[in-house]
């Protein structure tokens, strides 16, 4: 099962670099262009200089300014080793909530679902070569990898039940308005109680299978452990360990933003699908589609107009989904859409969106032929088709909050900064 282990920190030193919520930033995937211009002028520390650098050398200007922020006291590594108690609250539809999980340096495993990390979506090779260059340049752990798991020990639950007595070790408002807090679980018996705890169950990866991807090719290209010696920091990676059912994320749709089709596919749409109007705009169109039985899906068209699509012969659809998979997997909304729908409608440039007012916005100025509305899966769903060895489409999962880049960081090399 999961072989979590503390570890030493690496952390910002706010007496340096200054405010956490100016140095950290949201999981770079999650980046609206706003947002991301925002986090580029929000201090001089912010961690986007390593994780995604301006000028034309990339990543071997990260790497530079990563040597430097360490030898200058920018990033500091914490004394001791430690598993580290992370929580984020925010709003659900105005109900308060809280994630709360363990971060901790987890051994790593083949993704090929025969040990206890499981993944839930394919990789792209090309991004884990992208991001092994910017783990070469920068070997740290930025991001941690976000899994989830079920269970656990007594112990381990009673553990994680409510947040320490003590002061935070990091306490902040981001920019959406999720308040971060992270403290230091460092006891002998509470690092028993996680590592027993955390060995009894399996974790299903939620976000971050190219960080984890490319944690391994890391490793992979290391030299192997000499018998006897001390296990080397690029054994394992940074990972926050989430019970799904406890403290858990939410799981939101992730839409589909289709650049160009075929002249045709409104018709093809129109006779594969009974099309009902949906006045109200995109967000009136997500609560139709959230009440609607049986598969259905929301498309946003130029003028805003919506509709709700209902099939009109389900079983045609189905028979144009891949024969090998299993029926749970065939019934999702994103295996229908990406494998029967957008095939037939000559789909190109079709681009995975969470984001629902942003990507409607680009349908309504015509930057975009249309966009298609998917149903949030369960966790359980998500769960589910990973211990059954099966890899759900490509983004078709989007969970919040997610851990932030830049907060809580892990050195996968040795603990000080390299020569340059």
């Amino acid at each position: 099962m999961v072989d979590a282990a503390p570890f030493r920190a690496l952390r910002y030193d706010a007496a340096v670099a200054g405010d956490p919520a100016a140095t950290s930033a949201p999981a770079y995937d999650s980046f609206e262009r706003f947002t991301y211009a925002r986090h580029r002028t929000a201090s001089p520390y912010t961690v986007l200089e390593l994780l995604a650098p301006r000028d034309g050398a990339r990543y071997r200007t990260a790497g530079v300014t990563y040597e430097r922020w360490r030898r200058t006291g920018v990033l500091r590594v914490d004394p001791k080793p430690a598993f580290l108690l992370y929580e984020e609250h925010e709003l659900r539809h105005g109900v308060p909530a809280v994630q709360r999980g363990v971060l901790a340096a987890v051994g790593l495993e083949p993704l090929d679902g025969s040990g206890a990390i499981l993944p839930h979506e394919a990789v792209d090779p090309a991004r884990v070569a992208d991001r092994l260059q910017r783990l070469e340049a920068v070997p740290a752990d930025i991001t941690p990898v976000f899994a989830l798991y079920t269970g656990g020990t007594d112990a381990l639950r009673e553990l994680l039940a409510r947040p320490p007595r003590a002061a935070p070790l990091v306490a902040f408002s981001d920019e959406s308005g999720v308040d971060h807090r992270v403290w230091r679980l460092d006891a002998p018996e509470e690092i028993a109680t996680l590592r027993a705890g955390l060995a009894s169950v399996p974790a299903v990866i939620a976000d971050g299978h190219h960080r984890y991807a490319t944690a391994l090719a890391y490793r992979n290209r290391r030299p192997a452990e000499g018998a006897g010696g001390p296990e080397p920091a690029w054994a394992r990676t940074l990972m926050y360990l989430v019970e799904s059912g406890v403290h858990g994320p939410a799981v939101h749709a992730v839409h589909r933003l289709v650049q160009h089709w075929q002249p045709g596919a409104p018709g093809r749409i129109a006779r594969d699908f009974r099309c009902e109007e949906v006045a109200g705009g995109a967000s009136a169109l997500e609560r139709a589609l959230a009440r609607a039985e049986g598969q259905a899906f929301g498309l946003c068209l130029a003028g805003g107009v919506g509709l709700l699509l209902r099939p009109r012969d389900p079983r045609a659809l189905a028979a144009r989904l891949p024969a090998d998979r299993s029926s749970r997997w065939r019934s999702l909304d994103a295996a229908v859409l990406d494998h029967a729908v957008l095939p037939s409608l000559g789909a190109r440039g079709v681009q995975a969106r969470a984001e629902l007012a942003a990507a409607a916005a680009e349908v309504d100025e015509g930057a975009a032929a249309a966009l298609f509305l998917l149903r949030p899966v369960t966790p359980a769903t998500v769960l589910a088709l990973a211990a059954e060895g099966e890899r759900m489409p490509p983004k078709t999962t989007w969970f919040r909050p997610k851990p932030r880049a830049g907060l809580i960081m892990r050195t996968v090399e040795s603990d000080g900064p390299r020569s340059t």
